[in-house]
This record gives C-alpha cells, structure tokens and sequence, in this order.
C-alpha cells in the first residue's frame, strides 16, 4: 500500500493531544508572500522553554499512565458487519481482560458505519459512567467516542476510515506497580535550543482528506494542508504537514537518522503555527513515540514519503527500554525496517506526496 491515497472522508482523528498550544487559525487559501521570507522565531527565553518542556514531559508519562492510553491496552478486535459477542470468555467474538469481567458482557451489532452495543442481563456496565442501555456508541472518528466500562476494563469503538475495530483495556495494567515491571522510565535527550526551528508553511491550495498508511495495515484519515520548510544545516526540508488537534496546530509523523538506533523506528511531532506570519515553530525537542512504541493494538500513521530526514536530530524522546517483553523489541525493529524499506522502495510522486500512476 502506497503512504497515501485520496478519499472522500473529512474526519481526522489523533491519538495524541498537543500540548504546547499556539494562539492563531489556518487559513485555506495560497501561499502567503511569508513563503520568500526567512522566518524567525518567536522571542521566548531559555528558561521559559526548559520550564515548559519539563511540564510537557510530565503531562505526557500522566498520558500514558491512563486507562484507556496505550500502555493500558490489551486488544484491537477488527468488527463484521452483524452481531458479535463480547465477554471475558474465549468463545466470544470480542474479549475483554480484566477483575470482575463477565463471561457474557453482551453483543456489539455492527450495521455500515455504526455500531450498537446491546448489555447482556444482569451485567454491570456503564457507558460513560452511565448505567448502559442498548444504544448505538460514538466512534472515535469525533471528539467524544462512547467509553464502554465493566468491572476493570472498558473499551471505544474506533473508526478507520471503513475500518471498525474494538479498542479494548485493562485499568490495572498501567498501576505504577505493572509499568515498572514492564519498562524503564521513559528517557529524553538533554533539552537543547538548537532543536528549535522557524519553518514556514507552504499551504495548499486546498487542503486533501487522504487515507495514510498504518502499522496496522489499515489506512487512517488524515488531512495535508501542506509542507514546512526548514533548513538543517545546509539542506532545506520540506516536511508533509497533516492538521493537528486545532486549527492552529500542525502534525508530523517522521523519522531522522536516530530512528531504530537511539530512538524508535519513526517518531511524532506536533507545531505552532502562526498565521499572521506564517511562521511554523518546530521544536524537535517535543519529538515523542508514537503509541505503537507502547502496545501492539494500535494503528500508527507511517511517515509520508519526503518526511524520511537524512540526519540525525538528537532531541526528544528516546526509545523505549523494555524490561521483559522481547516481543515489543521485536515489533520496534521490525517497524523500523518497514520505513526504511518504504523510504528506499518509495514509489515516485507528485508534488504533494500522491503516488504517480
């Protein structure tokens, strides 16, 4: 499956939320005369960077520690159209692991695009602390998907593009107790200014609902409003640019020269964007995992072809050291291998990342 390829879906969905907040819109028209400026970045001290970035790292291991976030998870259950069981016994279509988990916790009824979750009698269940009713449950293709509890686990319905999965957890698996048995504090390089870059934005003339590659081999929705160009050294870059979590927030999924080495295989970055300047602020430091670093039940958006750097960028987090599970050592160079391989076999392509014919 080639990185990208056009669709007619205008959702997107982000497993991870930005957490350095800029103040300014997108905008959906050409490029700004900016584009032939060299940009600048936004006068912020030293201190005030280390002191936000500190807090960004903290919120982050808090965002990994929460049930219902990858190191919590325990399935992703692909649906059928039609009805399939689900319980914490072996025979249902869909199991759930965890303390005080019914055999039987009732029957998902997947019809198109929907799904309607109907609780078996007698079984504790809530939906969004709610005692359940048979209703149909929001998919996270919205802000709000519908949470499914019952004794320590829960699930949501995830939506990829005509893809309906199960996302599925365990509350106790991310006790401090349990993650400490399963990985090493997460580890960055020293926070280093230089990292920071001004790029700028080179909009679209309208931006491309496109359904991107996954580790999962699914494909998940995402939206190009363009590139960022920024100089490393002396190379100039150009980075694929999907919407972020906010009209003012831009997202990356890439991979440098530390990738597979010093950091996992591929990593994700999120940008301020400011529209009176056109300006792109990306600050490597805040380079984080993507969840599949963490779980295998998860659907990870690949790199696009261009955003393979040919450097290294020592800034961010670092890979996961796992303390007893060889399978997720594994799975990271088995993903590594996969970008390279993609970035090495890219098929040609057009000036915005679509495989040529």
């Amino acid at each position: 499956m080639s990185a990208v390829s056009p669709i007619g879906s205008s959702t997107c969905a982000m497993g991870f939320p930005c957490l350095h907040r800029v103040l300014v819109g997108l905008s959906m028209v050409g490029a700004l005369s900016a584009c032939d400026a060299t940009p600048r970045l936004p006068p912020v001290t030293l201190e005030a960077q280390r002191v936000s970035w500190s807090e960004w790292r903290a919120k982050r291991t808090a965002f990994l520690s929460t049930p219902g976030r990858p190191m919590s998870y325990t399935a992703l259950t692909w649906l059928k159209q039609g009805t399939s069981s689900i319980g914490s016994d072996s025979t249902n279509a869909v199991r759930l692991q965890g303390r005080d988990v019914p055999p039987n916790v009732g029957v998902l009824l997947r019809t198109g695009n929907a799904v309607r979750f109907e609780p078996a009698v007698g079984a504790l269940v809530t939906i969004d602390s709610m005692p359940a009713a048979g209703q149909e449950l929001r998919t996270d293709a919205g802000p709000k998907p519908s949470i499914v509890s019952v004794g320590t686990a829960g699930f949501r319905i995830v939506q990829r593009v005509d893809s309906l999965g199960v996302r599925a957890w365990d509350a106790e698996r991310v006790s401090p107790e349990a993650i400490a048995r399963q990985m090493a504090p997460l580890e960055y390089f020293p926070h280093d200014s230089a990292w920071r870059f001004a790029g700028t934005l080179i909009r679209r003339e309208k931006p491309e609902t496109l359904a991107v590659a996954t580790t999962a081999g699914v494909a998940e929705v995402h939206i190009i409003v363009g590139t960022v160009r920024i100089t490393l050294g002396d190379a100039v870059v150009d980075l694929t640019a999907y919407t972020g979590t906010g009209p003012t927030d831009l997202f990356f999924s890439f991979s440098d020269e530390t990738s597979g080495e010093e950091t996992y295989g591929f990593r994700f970055l999120h940008a301020a964007l400011d529209t009176a300047s056109n300006v792109v602020v990306m600050d490597f430091n805040y380079a984080y995992n993507p969840d599949c670093a963490f779980s295998a039940f998860t659907t990870c958006p690949l790199p696009p072809d261009g955003n393979r750097i040919g450097i290294r960028l020592p800034a961010g987090e670092r890979m996961v050291r796992y303390l007893a599970d060889e399978e997720k050592s594994v799975r990271a160079k088995a993903l590594t291998e996969l970008v390279r391989s993609r970035g090495a076999a890219a098929p040609p392509t057009d000036s915005v990342g679509r495989a040529r014919p």
